[in-house]
């Protein structure tokens, strides 16, 4: 405790000098709390994006070296899935896009950046949207080609704001479809978004894309644990009913995306927090610079201790202290400085309360304090190892 009291008397007596010395620890424990937590709020971000487009799919493309024998194979897929797959796959649709349509109701219409998606009833299962008003699109709407569509919360808000648009005609790139149904708002219902959609059967393709084949289909998996063997049992599928001389197809792992990016952004974690723990180690050596400078003077101090009996272990423990308490509050600022300017950065850059996570905090306060000790080992060390009539004699 006598140690403790020297050390605190001695930083308070000091204090300009000791909040400099503190700064670098203070800086370096900051960055790494920042830098760390700024980059878990952006893969939350990430991984909530992935989210709402929906995980647990695996993609299928198909590209059709002899278009004049190109097939529908939605309905064979299907029966194959709720026979093969019943356990674990819940939906099976075909996705064909065109991009930057125009939508127009009475004197409304919506800026060309409206994705138009030609697909099935299991649309809302693949693609993570849910009904808000009317119904899907039914067997009967593919089978006769029903000029029917369904419509995201951006389009229903800018063309019908409050009123229900359900039996109301739209006119899409100029041509009148009646709207079925709404979907709920999943992505901020904001012009460009996945909002901003209108969902067709894919019947209409040739209609619509000038083609009559599909091209790509999503297989909606209740697991991430089965999307291997949903992978393994589509890709056999294909084997056993295409020809290569006819279509090539490409199975994918739909969740491959974010896993990347989930481990991108753990490794530049890594790296960064690494590189922000440069500045803990540029704080000790500030620490010791300092350390050093207050053993020259109370050297004479240091004399007396010796001369009077004190221990070598005494001298040492007594400035490894008065460095542990400095490391050990700087980290504490640290700390709090890396938790308010996570929480604020956070919010403003992701609309996110990104904190640093606790055993990060940890390791970052722990580290500092051991920084501190480890650098001022040296100048304890030279502290101890004054000779006495060399310390007394000092000025």
């Amino acid at each position: 405790m006598t140690s403790v009291r020297m050390a605190i008397d001695s930083i308070l007596e000091k204090k300009g000098r000791s909040f400099l010395t503190m700064l670098g620890i203070i800086i370096g424990v900051t960055a790494v709390l920042v830098l760390v937590a700024l980059v878990e709020g952006y893969n939350a971000d990430m991984t909530a994006y992935y989210e709402k487009m929906g995980v647990n799919k695996v993609e299928v493309s198909l590209s059709w070296l002899d278009a004049t024998r190109a097939e529908d194979f939605t309905d064979d897929l299907r029966a194959y899935a709720s026979t093969e797959m019943s356990d674990y796959v819940t939906g099976i649709s075909p996705y064909l896009t065109s991009s930057s349509a125009t939508i127009r109701y009475s004197d409304y219409m919506t800026s060309s950046s409206t994705d138009v998606v030609l697909t099935n009833e299991d649309y809302g299962e693949c693609g993570n949207y849910t009904l808000e008003l009317g119904r899907d699109i039914l067997s009967y709407d593919l089978e006769n080609r029903s000029r029917v569509c369904i419509i995201g919360s951006y389009v229903d808000q800018t063309l019908f704001e409050y009123t229900n648009p359900v039996g109301s005609t739209v006119l899409i790139n100029g041509s009148p479809y009646t709207v079925i149904g709404t979907y709920y708002q999943k992505d901020g219902g904001t012009e460009g978004s996945m909002d901003d959609v209108v969902v067709l059967p894919y019947t209409l393709n040739r209609e619509f894309l000038s083609t009559d084949y599909v091209s790509s289909f999503i297989v909606k998996v209740d697991s991430s644990t089965m999307m291997d063997t949903a992978m393994t049992y589509v890709e056999y599928w294909f084997y056993e009913n295409t020809s290569d001389t006819v279509v090539e197809y490409e199975v994918e792992n739909g969740n491959s995306a974010m896993s990347a990016s989930q481990d991108e952004m753990t490794s530049m974690s890594v790296v960064l927090g690494g590189i922000a723990g440069i500045a803990l180690l540029v704080g000790g050596i500030g620490i010791m610079n300092i350390m050093l400078v207050t053993v020259s003077e109370r050297t004479r101090e240091i004399g007396i201790k010796k001369a009077i009996g004190a221990p070598e272990s005494d001298i040492i423990t007594q400035f490894m202290v008065e460095a542990g308490i400095l490391s050990a509050i700087g980290g504490l600022i640290g700390v709090a400085l890396g938790y308010f300017l996570s929480a604020i950065l956070g919010k403003i850059m992701y609309d996110l309360i990104t904190l640093p996570n606790t055993l990060v905090s940890m390791g970052a306060f722990i580290f500092a304090v051991a920084i501190g000790m480890i650098f001022g080992l040296y100048p304890a060390v030279k502290a101890a190892q004054l000779q006495p009539v060399d310390a007394l004699r000092n000025d």
